[in-house]
């Protein structure tokens, strides 16, 4: 098998490939999120090309950050919504 096609079959990079193009939370802001300029800055050619070209540890690490701040994010909106339904 062709190690690209190999590697565009890891599911980690399918998920930082669509964290690239897409986030759950989206913001104007940078903020803390290791890929927030190039989500805004790449073509969807470039992201591929970018995620292709991370190695195993590098793409671990930013799903690692990812995970950390969609739980902080999920955390803030029960939060909100608690308070909400609280009133």
């Amino acid at each position: 098998m062709d190690p690209l096609l190999k590697k565009s079959l890891d599911s980690s990079r399918a998920l930082l490939f669509g964290l690239l193009v897409n986030c759950l939370f989206p913001t104007d802001k940078k903020e803390d999120c290791p890929i927030w300029e190039l989500r805004n800055n790449l073509s969807i050619e470039q992201k591929y090309k970018y995620v292709m070209a991370l190695n195993e540890d590098k793409v671990r690490n930013i799903l690692d950050q990812h995970e950390l701040c969609y739980e902080k994010r999920l955390s803030d909106l029960s939060y909100w919504q608690s308070a909400i339904n609280f009133k």
